[in-house]
This record gives structure tokens, C-alpha cells and sequence, in this order.
């Protein structure tokens, strides 16, 4: 019998265990039939892995290559084939072309056939394939089915060789009265046998008592394919009279849901479902790589296993199955890439799961809610300390809230002073003026060292091992007595409200917030286990921006049972109050205490004005520009009057300028205090507190307006720069010369003050008509004499969107209580709204931070082309040259509030731009600016990162490491080019110490340096 040899490279997973199996199929009904020499995902890991394949495909009847992404040595095996006049048949997934497709030399015939039967993929396709490329190729004459489409939705349940019905499956596997957890995955997992990881965890929901209903599904929809979509799975599915089937959803998708959606915001369709999505997380690395390695998860994973999960709102987890590369398929010599599951994670995570499912179903009356208090540092005056946040006033809002609900308390305290006066008088973290006795008298209880010391044996060998080392064997010494444990807080009916525990002594409290390497102390694991096991909390809530236990020792992100922030927050469903301008420490949060944040407004925020030595100062420049003009006799005293007044100020100090050099130009230096006077004054400052779930009101709110409008956002107009343009100013003009004398006697700063004052003016008597658009024509003439078209942008904005979205504050307290009953809360942005980003509103949202691969943004990029400009501009003002060397410190949350601002400065001054992606706005390289475009050397620049922007920007980290390497490597002068300057320099020298060339250039051109993984701040106190 003839055989048939076919050489097949996949690049696509889905595609090597269905293949393999086919082939056996039919080479045991029609022995040696095919001879297959398939190589997958796992055999490119090996450079030369493909010589083999290439010599057997120069002696096979066609070679087919499925690709997804690139195939190394892919120009090699073209040439090869081309030279033996082998068909090549190159093909690419339905939803990704590929450029390499034009090298396929088959028949248009053969082409389209070989593509469906690719691509509907599994092990019928697979065989009708073989059996059709036999009969082309050797003269067979095999009965074949034409492609047959794949089944892209259904239930899948290893316990059912068969994909069942929905109602066949409910009645044999869905027990009444049980938490049912939702999964979903990919359908090319199900369809290519790579579901070993997915058995783990539906095996693993059953075993924790739990309900699964497993579904995959393939995409996005596609009528032509047959394929339904995310919208339909969730209708057919999980839903029935629209109530949910399922209390929670354990979601192995990697990506954005809105990539299931044809690209729309998926979270329309989640609010429909209605329950939280905890992500769990499929690593790239293998086991080993994951296990051993600080930083958690690679640069691959961190955007689709993380940052883009979590735009859909989901819940960061952990990684339950890593990749294996080395399963040999003996017969084909073929090394196929299967997830293998985590065995212990993927019992977390489904415990996790479970404990947010529970949440629907328990009775308010019977839940037990923990309420978290930030204590730093661990004094009673900073009980509640939080980052904008009235915190006592925000948990009482919350105790309302929970009592309207049905929760259990004794009582509702009277004020928040009275609840705070109650915690008080207990225990607490401040030790400072109570005697041993008195803290334990004062105890809301004691763990034993019985008790205590079960907990510390079920800990990991290396983590009990440090805690000891650090904190003397169980119980310690911090926070017991008598070897008992003492707990701080209070407890209200079934809502304990406590004080998170310090890392440690008072006395070192500031050097150990954030340290890499000190472990927790027996007090703090304990306290924990606690709110768990004793008191039993069902969830817990950390309130207001920013606790410790997000920057435990561990990894950074994709957790083990070894890092310390999961041992602490175990398996409790976390809600996480935190400010919406702070997305880099919120982030951690998310990825390290897997909760859900609950974004929340900032304070209301006004001009500072001037106040006391600076109100005086403002009132005597008046005096002095009025004495010029008027009374020149008194100029001489006036100034040393004002010059007194700027010493008792310290403006000196500020200003960096002395007595002689101010008098030597007085209405220089003049100009230099009014600027600066007016910048203080034009500066935004907090009014109070911002209240949990409170929408700022009356003037506050229309002080916050004036804010949220005074810079453009986006297409809607400033409105202080539109009112300026009005009365015929030039609005750069005057923020750049504040102090600048006009010829009406008033300085730039006073006409931007009397511009701020309309503003408000404006917007009062906006608030006055309840925001009502019609009145925008009567109001602007009335308050301003006329109006413009972006004036009257601007006004509409406010009352279509700003006015709408500040009312919905509201939806914090909303969705922090939706939390608790385990309803899904909903994904926002984030970032510095009053920064022109007022669209990110409304708050209430767990927000999300931005796509690491989009950094920097188009915009950002003028804006880092602008800085960089400034600060070249000003260095050879003074310094006569353009300096060789700057370094620059990168800040995580800077980053994403702007979306790269600091990293297209940082391109920019090395002459390096960013290659954007159009489709998507993604950064996809870099390509170097022209010396005669730059006009400039390019400047060589060293890098700081923190260590939360290292797990979070990885991919923005290996971009400026990749810029670094192109402007090093670039053939210019060392006078145009201070990079390849230094770099030369450098390696130069160490040469000739002896050092290797490769390595010595690998060293010269290090300029990214930040803290070792899992650490966190500069590394000193």
C-alpha cells in the first residue's frame, strides 16, 4: 500500500493532539497509510528545532503550515521546498492573516480545501483531510466527507463523551440548593483534547461541594461560521428568565471578553449576567519558570492574563495551569504544548470562587461582614487615615447601608465621632500609653498559642521559617499577652469593624511598610486567620487608599501559596474602596489581595487663592504698581516693605534669589513674585473630605465644575481658556508671564483670577437653571457680554455628562453593597480626572489602569515631545550645551495616568519615536528619529523604574531596553549620538580588563534599573 507523507508545522496548539489522533485512526484501519512529521508549539523552543522537519519535507508529498504569529525558520524551509518542487500549502487562522500565506504553492483547489478542513480543526476534519490529500496526491481512492464546521458552543463535562443539552446536563449534574460556579473557555481547548487543566477544576468544584457548569465557546459571533457569540452562551446558558443559573463565573479566557464581542465593551453583556467573574489565570511559563521566579508572570502574560481581564471587571486571581512543552508523542517525535493544571492554585482560586457565590446565596440576616480600618502609622490618631477619604463617615454610610439591607447589627452608632470614640476605647494598634495588662483587658478577644500554632503549622516550611527568624517562634512578641494573641477592634451584631494589623513596632513602623523582605508577624497572619476562621467573615472590606497587606513579600504578581498576600487574605472575597486617581497602588491591590476595587471621587477641589504673608504680599504689589504711576516717592519704601514680607514668607527660598540680586531689578523680580504668587493661589486644593457614595453638592459642586472644565477634555474646550479667547487674551500668554504688567495696571495673574471668577460666576447661575442647556444663550450674555461656540460646548458637556456622572457618586455605595450581596461591579477607568480625564467618570467602578501595550499613546506622545523640548531648552539656556546624560525616576501610577507621558519624554530625548499599531493604537517597536529631523544629539538617558511600575509595565520596560539597544546601535558621530558615545566609551575600556566584547557591550548599554522583583520603594529610611 502506498503511503502518504505529509510534514505539518502548527504554530496554533489547537491543532496537534487532533491531527495525531487521526492519523492513528487511520493508520489502524489501513496500516501505514500516512506517515505525518507534525511540529508544534513545544518544538520551537529549540533553536535548529525544524532541520529534521525540513528534510522531511523535502521528501513528502505537500508540506502544510498552519500559522498564528511567525514560524522560525520559516524563510529556510520555503527555499528548501522551492528547490525540491515540494506543494507548500501556508495557511492562518479564520480570525488572523498572516503575510507569509503568499509563499503556498498548491492549487486554488487544494488551497481552499486544505484551509476549511485547517480551520474547522479536530479529529474529523483532520481525517477527511488526510484521506483527501492521499487520494490527490498518491492516487487512493479513500471515502472522505468534505469540512465539516466544528461545534463552536456547548457544555463540556468530562463525564459526558458527548456534548449535552442544557436541560440533560442540569438535571443529571446541578444539585439544588449548592453554589453553581459558571466556567468558560476557549473552544479550541476543548476541540484540540487540551483540556487536562479544565478537568482539574471542574473536578475540583465538585469535590469543594460546589455546582460547575462548564461551557466553551469560540469567539466572537459569526453568523457565516455558525458562530454565536459571548451574548448568546450567556442567554442559552447561564441564563433562564433572566435570572442567572449560576452564582459566580470562573473564567479561563485570556484577553478582554470584548474580543468575544467583535471588539464592543463587554461589560453591557456582564451587567445583563449579573454575577462576579473571577479570572483565573493560564501561564505561559512552565511550572518550574513560574514557581521559581519572583516577578510571578512573564511579559507575555501580564497584558492577556491580566491588564485586559481587567477591563471587563474581573476579578484577578491566580495561575491554575502553566505550560507544558515536553509531552512527546513517541510515534510522531513530536512535543506538543498542553496546559497542565496548578493542582493547589486551582484549589484556591475555586475556593475563592466558591466564597463569592455564597454571597448570593446566604441570607443578608446571616452574613458576616469584616470591616477593615488603615492604621498607619499604628497610632490612634491615624485610625482611618486614608487618601482622600473621609473613612469614619464613608463606614458609617456603609452600616447604613447594610442595615437597610438586612444585615445583622446591635446598633447603628450615632456619628461617626461615636464609632470612632468606640474603637478607642478597646484595643487597638497603639500601644503607647496602655500597660500589658490594660491591652489585654481591653481585647476583643485571644487567639491561644494552641489555637495560633495549628494555624502556623499549616503555613508553607520557607514562609513559617522566616516568620521565625524575623519574629521569634509562635506567638511572637507584638500584640499578645501570656502567649495569647490579642485581637484589636469591635464587633456590631454580625459586622466586625477592626484596625489593620502593623508590619511591626511603631518605633520602625515607616521603614517596614513596604519592605521586599521582612515577613508579616505572627500578630498579623493571625489576625486574619481570625476574621476567617473565628469570626467567620464571609467577606471583608478594606476601606480607603492605602492598606499593607497589597505589598506583603511575594511575588509581584500571579501569587503562590508562599506569598505572604495570599496567605493573609485567603480565600475571603476582598471590597476595596480606593481613590480613582491612583491606579498604580490600587492596581496592586487588585492583582495581589484579589479584590474588587470600588473606585471613589477625590475631594472636591477649588483654586487655593491667596492667604495671610501671601494675601498681604498681593495687596502691596497693588500698592506698588498703583505708587509708580501715581506717587514714584514711595517706590523705595514699598520695596523693602514687600521685600520684609517676602523674607517672613521664605519666598526667598522658594524663588532662590537674594536681597541684592532682587534690588538690583526690582519690577523684574516683581514680575518673577507676582508669577509665582498667582501659581500658588491658581493652584488646585482638596475642600475636605470626599464621603463614600456622596455627591458633592450646592457651591461644591459648582466649584468642582469650574475645575473638571478648566483644562480640555478631549474635543470639549477649556473653559477658562474660552472665556479668556473671548475677552480677547492670550491664554498661553498668561499662564506663562503671570507677573507680566499690562497696560490696564493689572498683570496677567489678576485678569486669569477675574477670568476664574466668571467662571464660577457662570456655572452658579448655570446650577441656578438646574443645568438646563436652553438657558445657555441667556446666561453666557448675561455673565459675559457674548458667547462662542466652545463656550457654549463646554456648558453643554457640563450639563449632559459632568452633571449626570458627579450625581451618579452614589453608585459607590451602590456597587460597595452590590459586592457584598456578590453582585458584579462593573469596570471604569481611572486616572487624575481634574487633568482633563473628567470623561473617565462616573466613580463606583473597579477600575482598571490602562493597556500596557498602548503606552505611549499618540497624544502622550506630543506631550512627551513638548517636556523634553522645555527641559533641552532650559539646559542650554544656562548651560551653553545640550547635556549628555539625564536621568529620569518612572513612576507606575504617573504612567497611567497620563498613558506614557514620561516614556515619549524618555524616546524622544534618545531620538527614539514609537511604531503604533493603526487597528489598535498599540506600540508594536520603535523606530529611530532622523538627526536632521531631531535638529539635536541624541541624549542619553538612565532610568529608575519602581518596582510597582516593573510588574505592571513590563512590556513598556522591555520597549525602552529595545529603544536603548536601537540608538547604541545606530552608525553615528559620538558629538550627535551620546549614547553610542558612552557606550563605545565603556565597552572600550572594559576590553581592555580583559572582559568579553559581547558581554562588556550587553553591560555598557544597561539603563533601566529599579528594585530586585518582589521588591518595592528606593531602599532606604
Amino acid at each position: 500500500m502506498k503511503t502518504l507523507k505529509v510534514a505539518f508545522a502548527s504554530t496554533i496548539p489547537a491543532d496537534a493532539i487532533p491531527a495525531l489522533s487521526a492519523v492513528k485512526t487511520i493508520n489502524e484501519k489501513f496500516p501505514q497509510a500516512i506517515e505525518l512529521c507534525l511540529r508544534a508549539g513545544g518544538d520551537f523552543r529549540d533553536f535548529g528545532a525544524l532541520d529534521d522537519f525540513i528534510n522531511f519535507s523535502k521528501k513528502s508529498h505537500i508540506v502544510f503550515v498552519h500559522l498564528m504569529g511567525d514560524l522560525p525558520e520559516f524563510d529556510k524551509l520555503v527555499e528548501a521546498l522551492k528547490h525540491a518542487k515540494i506543494p507548500l500549502m501556508v495557511s492562518a487562522p479564520f480570525f488572523g492573516g498572516n503575510t507569509q500565506t503568499k509563499f503556498t504553492t498548491v492549487q486554488n483547489e487544494d488551497k481552499q480545501k486544505i484551509f476549511f478542513y485547517l480551520n474547522y480543526g479536530g479529529k474529523k476534519n483532520f481525517e477527511n483531510l488526510f484521506y483527501y490529500l492521499a487520494n490527490r496526491f498518491i492516487g487512493t481512492n479513500y471515502t472522505f466527507e468534505a469540512p465539516t464546521k466544528p461545534i463552536w458552543e456547548g457544555i463540556y463535562h468530562p463525564s459526558f463523551d458527548y456534548v449535552p443539552t442544557l436541560k440533560e446536563y442540569l438535571d443529571k449534574k446541578i444539585v439544588t440548593n449548592r453554589v453553581t460556579v459558571g466556567l468558560w473557555f476557549h473552544q479550541s481547548q476543548w476541540q484540540g483534547g487540551n483540556t487536562s487543566f479544565v478537568d482539574a477544576t471542574i473536578r475540583e468544584i465538585e469535590a469543594q461541594g460546589a455546582n460547575v457548569l462548564p461551557v466553551f465557546f469560540g469567539g466572537s459571533k459569526n453568523p457565516k461560521l455558525g458562530m454565536n457569540g459571548l451574548d448568546w452562551v450567556i442567554d442559552n446558558y447561564f441564563l433562564k428568565d433572566g435570572k442567572p443559573l449560576v452564582d459566580v463565573v470562573f473564567s479561563l479566557f485570556s484577553f478582554s471578553l470584548s474580543t468575544c464581542l467583535s471588539g464592543v465593551d463587554a461589560t453591557g453583556t456582564l451587567k445583563r449576567l449579573g454575577v462576579p467573574i473571577i479570572k483565573a489565570i493560564t501561564t505561559s511559563n512552565t511550572y518550574e519558570e513560574w514557581r521559581d521566579t519572583l516577578q510571578g508572570l512573564s511579559i507575555m502574560d501580564i497584558p492577556a492574563n491580566v491588564a485586559m481581564p481587567e477591563f471587563d471587571g474581573t476579578l484577578i486571581t491566580v495561575p491554575v495551569a502553566s505550560i507544558d512543552y515536553n509531552q512527546t508523542i513517541s510515534s510522531a517525535g513530536t512535543r506538543i504544548i498542553k496546559f497542565e493544571p496548578i493542582v493547589e492554585r486551582t484549589k484556591k482560586a475555586v475556593c475563592l470562587a466558591i466564597k463569592w457565590g455564597k454571597l448570593r446565596q446566604l441570607s443578608n440576616n446571616q452574613k458576616k461582614v469584616a470591616i477593615i480600618f488603615h492604621n498607619y502609622p499604628p497610632r490612634n490618631d491615624t485610625i482611618g487615615h486614608a487618601f482622600g477619604l473621609d473613612s469614619s463617615v464613608s463606614v458609617m454610610n456603609i452600616l447604613q447601608g447594610l442595615k437597610n439591607q438586612g444585615y445583622t447589627l446591635d446598633e447603628l452608632p450615632e456619628s461617626s465621632q461615636k464609632l470612632m470614640d468606640t474603637i478607642i476605647e478597646g484595643l487597638t494598634n497603639d500601644r503607647r500609653w496602655a500597660s500589658a495588662q490594660d491591652l489585654n483587658d481591653r481585647a476583643l478577644d485571644k487567639i491561644s498559642l494552641q489555637q495560633y500554632t495549628q494555624w502556623f503549622n499549616e503555613l508553607p516550611l520557607e514562609v513559617a521559617t522566616k516568620m521565625e527568624k524575623d519574629w521569634e517562634k509562635p506567638p511572637g512578641k507584638l500584640y499578645t499577652y501570656n502567649n495569647k494573641i490579642l485581637i484589636a477592634g469591635i464587633q456590631n451584631g454580625n459586622i466586625f469593624i477592626g484596625l489593620q494589623p502593623p508590619r511591626g513596632y511603631l518605633e520602625t513602623s515607616a521603614s517596614i511598610y513596604h519592605s521586599p523582605d521582612l515577613s508579616m508577624p505572627h500578630h498579623y497572619y493571625a489576625y486574619y486567620r481570625w476574621i476567617r476562621d473565628i469570626f467567620g467573615a464571609h467577606v471583608i472590606m478594606h476601606i480607603g487608599t492605602h492598606g499593607s497587606l497589597e505589598w506583603l513579600p511575594g511575588k509581584s504578581v500571579g501569587l503562590s501559596q508562599s506569598c505572604s498576600p495570599d496567605i493573609a487574605i485567603s480565600d475571603l472575597p476582598n471590597i476595596y474602596p480606593y481613590v480613582i486617581t491612583n491606579p498604580g497602588e490600587g492596581t496592586q491591590a487588585k492583582r495581589r489581595s484579589y479584590c474588587c476595587i470600588i473606585e471613589h471621587l477625590v475631594p472636591v477641589m477649588h483654586n487655593a487663592d491667596s492667604y495671610e504673608e501671601l494675601a498681604k504680599l498681593e495687596i502691596q504689589l497693588q500698592d506698588y504698581y498703583h505708587a509708580k504711576t501715581v506717587d514714584p516717592e514711595k517706590l523705595s519704601i514699598l520695596r523693602n516693605i514687600i521685600w520684609e514680607n517676602v523674607v517672613t514668607a521664605k519666598l526667598d527660598k522658594d524663588l532662590i534669589i537674594t536681597q541684592e540680586t532682587a534690588f538690583a531689578s526690582f519690577d523684574d523680580f516683581l514680575e518673577q513674585l507676582h508669577a509665582y504668587i498667582n501659581e500658588l493661589s491658581d493652584a488646585q486644593i482638596r475642600d475636605g473630605l470626599h464621603i463614600l457614595g456622596e455627591a458633592p453638592k450646592d457651591l461644591k459642586l459648582d466649584k468642582f465644575l469650574v475645575t473638571l472644565t478648566r483644562l480640555n477634555n478631549g474635543d470639549v474646550p477649556s473653559l477658562r481658556q474660552s472665556i479668556a479667547e473671548l475677552l480677547g487674551f492670550d491664554y498661553e500668554d498668561l499662564l506663562a508671564h503671570r507677573g507680566k504688567l499690562c497696560s490696564d495696571g493689572k498683570t496677567n495673574g489678576d485678569h486669569l483670577k477675574e477670568i476664574s471668577t466668571l467662571s464660577l460666576e457662570l456655572i452658579q447661575k448655570y446650577h441656578l437653571t438646574d443645568f438646563n442647556k436652553e438657558t445657555i444663550p441667556t446666561l453666557t450674555k448675561e455673565v459675559l457680554g457674548a458667547s462662542t461656540t466652545k463656550i457654549d460646548h463646554c456648558l453643554n458637556y457640563i450639563s449632559h455628562f459632568l452633571v449626570p456622572a458627579l450625581a451618579s457618586t452614589t453608585d459607590e455605595l451602590t456597587y460597595a453593597l452590590s459586592g457584598c450581596q456578590g453582585g458584579y461591579v462593573p469596570p471604569g477607568p481611572s486616572g487624575s480626572i481634574t487633568r482633563g480625564m473628567a470623561d473617565i467618570l462616573p466613580t463606583g467602578r473597579n477600575f482598571y489602569s490602562v493597556d500596557p501595550r498602548a503606552v505611549p499613546t499618540p497624544a502622550s506622545w506630543e506631550v512627551g515631545v513638548a517636556l523634553a523640548d522645555v527641559l533641552l531648552e532650559r539646559y542650554l539656556k544656562e548651560e551653553g550645551k545640550y547635556p549628555e546624560s539625564i536621568g529620569i525616576t518612572i513612576w507606575a501610577t504617573d504612567t497611567m495616568k497620563t498613558k506614557g507621558d514620561d516614556i515619549a519624554e524618555i524616546l524622544y530625548l534618545m531620538g527614539v519615536k514609537p511604531v503604533w499599531e493603526r487597528s489598535s493604537g498599540r506600540v508594536v517597536g520603535v523606530e529611530p528619529i532622523p538627526l536632521e529631523v531631531l535638529k539635536r544629539p541624541r541624549i542619553d538617558v538612565t532610568m529608575r523604574i519602581s518596582g510597582l511600575f516593573r510588574d505592571t509595565f513590563p512590556v513598556v520596560v522591555n520597549l525602552l531596553d529595545v529603544a536603548v539597544e536601537l540608538a547604541a546601535g545606530l552608525k553615528e558621530s559620538p558629538d550627535q549620538n551620546f549614547i553610542v558615545k558612552h557606550v563605545d566609551t565603556e565597552v572600550a575600556e572594559e576590553v581592555l580588563k580583559g572582559v568579553d566584547a559581547v558581554k562588556a557591550r550587553e553591560a555598557a548599554c544597561y539603563r533601566i534599573f529599579g528594585d530586585q522583583p518582589g521588591g518595592y520603594g528606593c531602599g532606604v529610611s
